[in-house]
């Protein structure tokens, strides 16, 4: 994820959308932990437990509005090029790490404590980055090598918006 053209700007197709999706999930997970770990403090201005519930539930939000609907789209478009470009086993490690994200995810939402969903939600956190180093950093390069231009296959409006077209 840190390689740069010489402009500075993002190399990759999907470098920039994964920035932003990564600095906002980090905001609201961060902003759930923190809500969770202040909440046991004893001072005046430790968080209510409806902020925690708060912040539990915007984080779920984001997780279930904007990011795994950018992971299908991802799985559905590139992950049908890697299989066709010979990079299967690659694949199939990539949905191993997406299976797991999704049980995290829907720890978050059905946990049966705030800490049990603080601690899916830093495991989210380190999932969406292996997933998003892994396609930056071998799946992405992968496919240039066989003549496949990602950014062809992703440079549509609908994986700027996360979804895919309605036919």
């Amino acid at each position: 994820m840190n390689s740069r053209g010489a402009s500075g700007s993002p190399q990759s197709p999907t470098e920039g959308r994964h920035a932003e999706l990564s600095s906002r999930l980090t905001e609201h997970a961060y902003a759930l932990i923190e809500a969770v770990a202040r909440a046991t403090d004893t001072a005046p201005r430790a968080p209510s437990i409806e902020h925690v519930v708060a912040m539990r539930r915007e984080l779920s939000d984001y997780l279930n509005g904007e990011v795994l609907p950018h992971l299908r789209t991802e799985e559905e478009i590139l992950y049908n090029f890697a299989r066709g470009a010979g990079q299967g086993t690659l694949v199939a490690s990539m949905e191993v790490d997406h299976r797991a994200m999704l049980r995290q995810v829907e720890q978050v939402d059905r946990a049966a404590s705030p800490l049990d969903a603080a601690m899916a939600a830093r495991a989210v956190l380190l999932l969406f980055a292996l997933r998003i180093e892994k396609e930056e950093e071998v799946l992405l390069p992968g496919l240039a090598q066989v003549g496949i231009d990602a950014a062809l296959v992703l440079g549509r409006p609908h994986h700027v918006l996360g979804t895919l077209p309605r036919t």
